[in-house]
């Protein structure tokens, strides 16, 4: 990896990380300020001033609420007598004690909030958007909004985290009653801060949302069925990774498991089970993905994980998921609700450190790879923030889009990744054709250079039997018969030569092979070419530019209709380090040109792209190609460095210089 692109690298990875950090606490730091920053009221003692505030627009009721511990209030006046003690909403109320004892994280309670200075004539709302518990919204005691089944027997409670809107118009006057009776297995209370209004709003924000969803799920599972198929390519070609699938799937349960998703499932998929009693397989499928991470560092960032830290980070999710499983709850949500979720990141914080100082070992597309796992970081971690209440900003979509774009990302980059495995059998395929077709040059040339040695040993076994005859014939003086039979004689052993072009052993034998070849259709070929023995190409790639270029010469010549303007010549030679090779010959005029390339008219599974392999061997090596044509000689000319050649010439600046002056 060169400096300029180790740079690169180092500021995505470090931009990659800062985004993480900013993007997901975003949310939170506009919570932490929002009355700072938005003039918005607070509830204080049961109250809040809504003062010049229209539902038009969201108003967060937060605050100080009135807190009625085992009661639900509405329709039973006596038992809205006096409140237990002022809440904080958002929070928990296990975070709360009644006679010096903390409240359990299951049972019922009922809030209470009056509003002041409130006067809208539409209908309005109140709902906790997201919210896992069971409850009821009451506004002036008309039913605002609903979810799951609100039960004082905590077997009885059922959590759906779907809310039903009902349209409030206000009563008269500017003074309203706001009663939330809720109730919960695990939660505790308002954990998210209820939201008012107007329905009419609330709706069709409800309905788009749904709408954004599905088609965002549909997204997912797209990526979902090009991983599949990706998956199946893999296998077949034996790079298969046995956590992809593994991955899709838990991505796929994680989305199910959301807020936003698992009214739907609940009762296809989930056995109608509640929402907060899936919560601990919400977490399962969370750590797995987690977990998961290590395998997708390794194959695709080139980090290796030791059996140790492999061993290290599985007991240490497992800790943590027991933690959260055997904690109770009112435990966890008192003083684990941050901590405990912060936690599970350490594997992501540990990663990002292993590929920021392994980043030589990035593999091709890991960069793209990286990206997308820090959009679907990104997204858990907003999401645990968001589950926990510690967001205003309504963000439950946040988490099935950035782990959209994640699949999507990881599609594209196994994708690229499976085509460059296609692409690279389909190039061997080419390469072990070509070495087929160099042996079958060099065994065609030796077989013709066997042929002549053959005949030169019968011809000096027989020598002695031809110097007695001429003997013979010269001292008796029959000089007529002499020379008739030396006549005979020179015609029958007279062999044509097979000269050596030059010194490299795999360049003589393809120049052999196609002399030869242009020998038997009659183009007369003129080779000027002295290639060292020692290249530093490798002798596949010298098969692939002189093979291809001598093979789609004699093509062309034989495309001609008058055999007398046929001609081949080629010419090879090593200038400054440089070897330079040229190929001229007779061609019909036509060519056939294909996305800007020249493309041959034979026909097979490998032909048609010969001066394209020629291009990229020759580019591959740091040189270049470059073609001439006049309407009756086509011009082949390469050039590409050779620091093995023995014989270097200083009188010439620069390959085109050499071409033009050849």
């Amino acid at each position: 990896m060169g400096m300029k692109e180790a740079k690169h690298t180092k500021a995505h990875l470090i931009a990659g990380l800062i985004f993480v950090i900013l993007f997901s606490h975003l949310p939170v730091i506009y919570t932490l300020f929002y009355h700072n920053l938005t003039g918005a009221p607070t509830a204080s003692g049961g109250n809040i001033n809504l003062t010049g505030r229209s539902p038009a627009r969201k108003i967060v009721l937060d605050g100080k609420w009135e807190f009625y511990w085992n009661r639900l209030i509405t329709g039973e006046p006596e038992q809205a007598d006096k409140p237990n003690f002022l809440i904080r909403v958002p929070d928990y109320w296990s975070k709360y004690k009644i006679n010096g004892k903390w409240l359990p994280a299951s049972g019922f309670a009922s809030y209470r909030l009056t509003l002041q200075g409130l006067d809208y004539p539409r209908p309005v709302t109140i709902y906790l958007p997201d919210f896992g518990s069971a409850y009821r919204v009451f506004i002036d005691g008309m039913p605002a909004a609903e979810s799951g089944i609100l039960s004082k027997d905590t077997r009885k409670i059922v959590t759906v985290p779907e809310a039903k809107l009902y349209p409030v118009t206000l009563s008269a006057g500017e003074t309203h009653e706001v009663v939330i009776e809720a109730a919960s297995t695990r939660f505790s209370g308002l954990y998210m801060a209820p939201v008012l209004e107007d329905y009419g709003r609330a709706i069709q924000e409800q309905s788009a949302r749904d709408n954004i969803r599905f088609i965002l799920f549909g997204t997912v599972l797209f990526s979902f069925f090009v991983l599949s198929v990706i998956y199946r390519l893999s296998f077949r070609k034996g790079i298969r990774s046995a956590w992809l699938p593994a991955m899709i799937v838990f991505v796929l349960l994680r989305l199910m498991l959301t807020t936003e998703f698992y009214s739907f499932w609940q009762k296809t998929v989930f056995f109608n089970l509640s929402y907060e009693a899936t919560n601990g397989l919400m977490f399962f499928a969370t750590f797995a993905l987690k977990f998961l991470l290590i395998f997708l560092v390794q194959e695709q960032f080139g980090i290796a994980f030791s059996r140790k830290e492999k061993g290290f980070f599985f007991l240490y999710y497992t800790t943590i998921y027991l933690m959260y499983l055997f904690i109770p709850h009112g435990v966890y949500n008192r003083h684990l609700t941050i901590v405990l979720p912060v936690a599970t990141f350490a594997l992501e914080f540990y990663s990002f450190f292993k590929v920021y100082f392994g980043r030589q070992q990035l593999k091709k597309y890991g960069l793209l790879i990286y990206w997308g796992v820090v959009m679907a970081i990104s997204g858990l971690i907003m999401d645990c923030y968001y589950i926990n209440g510690n967001m205003y900003p309504n963000v439950s979509l946040a988490l099935i889009v950035l782990l959209s774009a994640y699949l999507m990302i990881l599609s594209l980059a196994y994708a690229l990744r499976t085509a460059d495995v296609y692409n690279d059998l389909a190039l061997s395929s080419s390469r072990l054709a070509l070495a087929k077709s160099q042996i079958a040059m060099q065994k065609e040339y030796y077989d013709t250079l066997s042929g002549q040695m053959n005949e030169i040993r019968a011809i000096r076994h027989d020598l002695r039997h031809f110097v007695g005859v001429i003997r013979g014939l010269a001292g008796e003086g029959r000089y007529t018969e002499l020379e008739r039979f030396v006549s005979e004689y020179a015609e029958k052993s007279e062999t044509d030569p097979l000269p050596v072009f030059c010194e490299n052993v795999v360049a003589n034998s393809i120049l052999g092979y196609y002399s030869l070849k242009a020998r038997e259709v009659g183009i007369p070929f003129h080779c000027a070419c002295s290639i060292p023995s020692r290249l530093a190409m490798s002798d596949s790639d010298l098969c692939v530019v002189l093979g291809n270029a001598l093979e789609n010469a004699i093509e062309a010549c034989g495309n001609l209709d008058n055999p007398g303007a046929r001609f081949l010549a080629a010419e090879a030679r090593t200038v400054n380090s440089q070897l330079l090779l040229k190929i001229e010959n007779a061609y019909n005029g036509s060519l056939n040109i294909q996305d800007r390339g020249y493309r041959s008219t034979k026909s097979g599974e490998f032909h048609g792209m010969g001066l394209q392999n020629i291009k990229k061997v020759v580019e591959a090596c740091g040189g270049f190609v470059k073609t001439q044509h006049s309407g009756k000689v086509f011009t082949l000319m390469a050039a590409f460095p050779n620091p093995c050649a023995a014989e270097e010439s200083r009188s010439v600046s620069s390959p085109d210089s050499s071409f033009r002056s050849s």
